[in-house]
């Protein structure tokens, strides 16, 4: 194909063929004729293309559009070349035939044939024309003549094999070369679309790295507000702890106010005993009298009153002071004083007591 393409730049180039005489063209005039007719006007169109500024494709598509027509024109010229081959070697064949019947005949005889030969050529034979210009240029040697026209046929069906596959080459190698466009623009997409895929990809990386510091963020933070949420469950506690301190040690001290007024009531009421025993006394030395048994269960009655009240006074206290000393921090010295004043206080003396037999 690349050789077809090649004569047929240079045919344009060049112009059109000249035209062919009636001399050259002998039996194969009306193909010839009608070959020339096509390639001038393959000539023509490739002129027209060539003067447009056509695009690759625009070029593609033509040669596609051409391409029938140049497989029908170089399967003319094989079929012509294999007839002209066909005809040359029966041409051969029958020179040296006639070369034979010259050797064995006298010349005037073989002349006498060239011309009746030639008068019959002059009707329009192919083969007498072939053989009157092989017998004018016949050589020397008979054998190394149809050796090399031999040679000459197979290499023109050689040459035309060879245009067959160059062309079959050309169009594998516009095919691949289609198909590597093809393949590349695709590479060049995928290239593009894994260039966008890595971008992403180190986007959302980085979203991930940032999401994971601001979850960190979140623990520590979380972590600080656990350790306020304890911190602030401790000072309630120790509020709450506090507020009941302050409320026991308000009681104790109310307690204390009581166990005072009681110790003085207690002291009044033993005061009053002590007088009314002086008194007693005084009155048995005066009047040399026993007290009566009323005088001695009023007094008895007065005793047990006292006592009953100091003991209730001092059992409450001790178990406030034994409840506050749990709880309590700055109430327990107080109320270690407060029981160490009970116990030192002596309380429970009622003074001396009239002997039984003076009731």
């Amino acid at each position: 194909m690349n050789h077809v393409g090649t004569e047929a730049g240079a045919e344009v180039e060049a112009g059109p063929p000249p035209p062919l005489g009636p001399s050259h063209l002998g039996f194969f005039s009306p193909f010839l004729v009608h070959l020339d007719e096509r390639l001038k006007a393959m000539a023509c169109n490739n002129a027209e293309e060539d003067k447009a500024d056509d695009t690759f494709a625009e070029r593609a598509e033509a040669y596609y559009r051409q391409r029938p027509q140049l497989l029908s024109l170089l399967h003319d010229l094989y079929n012509a070349y294999l007839a002209l081959a066909d005809r040359y070697c029966r041409s051969l064949a029958k020179q040296q035939r006639l070369h034979r019947r010259s050797q064995r005949s006298s010349p005037v005889s073989a002349i006498r044939l060239d011309y009746s030969h030639d008068d019959n050529g002059d009707g329009g034979d192919i083969d007498s024309d072939d053989a009157e210009s092989s017998l004018s240029y016949q050589a020397t040697s008979p054998a190394a003549a149809v050796d090399a026209d031999t040679i000459v046929a197979e290499l023109v069906m050689k040459t035309v094999e060879f245009e067959i596959l160059a062309d079959e080459e050309e169009r594998w190698k516009e095919e691949s070369s289609r198909k590597i466009e093809l393949q590349r623009s695709l590479l060049e997409v995928l290239e593009s679309e894994r260039l966008i895929l890595l971008n992403e990809n180190g986007r959302l990386g980085y979203r991930v790295s940032a999401l994971v510091e601001e979850n960190k963020g979140l623990a520590s933070e979380s972590l600080f507000m656990r350790r306020k949420a304890g911190e602030l469950a401790r000072c309630l506690l120790q509020v709450r702890e506090d507020h009941r301190v302050c409320m026991l040690s308000s009681k104790i001290e109310d307690l204390q106010g009581q166990i005072h007024r009681l110790e003085k009531r207690n002291k009044e009421y033993y005061e009053q005993l002590v007088k009314q025993q002086g008194e007693g006394k005084r009155l048995l030395k005066e009047e040399g009298k026993e007290v009566t048994l009323e005088d001695c269960f009023q007094v008895k009655g007065k005793e047990d009153e006292a006592a009953s009240v100091t003991s209730t006074i001092s059992s409450s206290v001790a178990n406030l002071i034994i409840k506050g000393r749990g709880h309590a921090r700055g109430g327990g010295k107080k109320a270690s004083k407060l029981w160490d004043r009970v116990k030192k206080f002596d309380m429970f003396m009622c003074g001396p007591h009239v002997n039984s037999t003076g009731c």
